[in-house]
């Protein structure tokens, strides 16, 4: 399947006129995605923003399934919303479009653990759920695993996952190491994935900063570090999860 993204929202974005800032010329994107349909030997899907109003996002919808667009992939916020802890993303907008469309709609916005995943699902029936920045955040999101942060407070019960930041990074770099990838990529998702470390030990990320060439072999030492320093931050899964999950993760 060949994805055609409609939906960032940055500014280099805007500079390159891409992404979300398509929305400003439909005509353009409909041509594209024609062309597109009409000359690959595979399904072209795309991923959208939604427009500030609701009936216009589901005309810009019905424009992509008409130009050939298999499959729909909607995040709920407009291009301005890129806070996504400040706004919310708008799910009833994701279930208009679905409930327009005849291809299948993947709903985007507010997946932060497994309790959105089904919630999602359920509010908007799309046929499926993406995740951004938590799943940066959390890559063991849809194994079922939440960090502490969606626990605390919460009405269901918890346990350790017996799994932590610190596995979830390591293996991680494994991969790095077996399918190379650039390190400006591998960086990007050390911060993320490390983040709740970080803030407890500003220092050991200023080290990071300071590296002018990243090796492996200092990412390993620097997670080495902060296990001594903390032990652990866990993932937590509900108590009915706590024996599935570890026997499969």
């Amino acid at each position: 399947m060949f994805l055609f993204p409609c939906r960032c929202p940055q500014n280099i974005a805007r500079r390159g006129n891409y992404g979300a800032f398509l929305m400003d010329n439909l005509p353009l994107v409909k041509a594209l995605v024609q062309k597109l349909a009409l000359n690959l030997n595979v399904p072209v899907s795309c991923k959208i923003r939604v427009f500030p109003n609701l009936q216009d996002t589901i005309n810009y919808a019905k424009m992509l399934e008409e130009a050939g667009c298999s499959l729909l992939a909607v995040h709920g916020r407009t291009r301005d919303e890129k806070d996504g802890k400040k706004f919310r993303a708008d799910w009833d907008a994701i279930k208009a479009v679905k409930a327009a469309l005849k291809i299948p709609v993947l709903g985007n916005g507010n997946i932060r653990h497994m309790g959105d995943v089904l919630g999602c699902l359920e509010e908007t029936n799309v046929d499926g759920v993406l995740s951004a920045e938590s799943l940066l955040e959390n890559p063991a999101l849809f194994a079922g695993f939440c960090t502490a942060e969606w626990v605390e407070g919460s009405k269901e019960k918890y346990k350790d996952g017996n799994l932590d930041q610190a596995d979830l990074i390591i293996e991680y770099l494994k991969l790095c190491e077996e399918y190379p990838v650039p390190w400006r990529m591998i960086q990007s998702h050390v911060y993320k994935i490390l983040g709740e470390w970080f803030k407890i030990h500003p220092h050991i990320r200023e080290d990071l900063n300071k590296q002018s060439e990243l090796t492996f072999e200092f990412l390993y030492d620097m997670v080495n570090r902060l296990k001594v320093m903390d032990g652990r931050i866990p993932l937590y899964v509900k108590d009915d999860q706590v024996r599935r999950t570890s026997a499969t993760w």
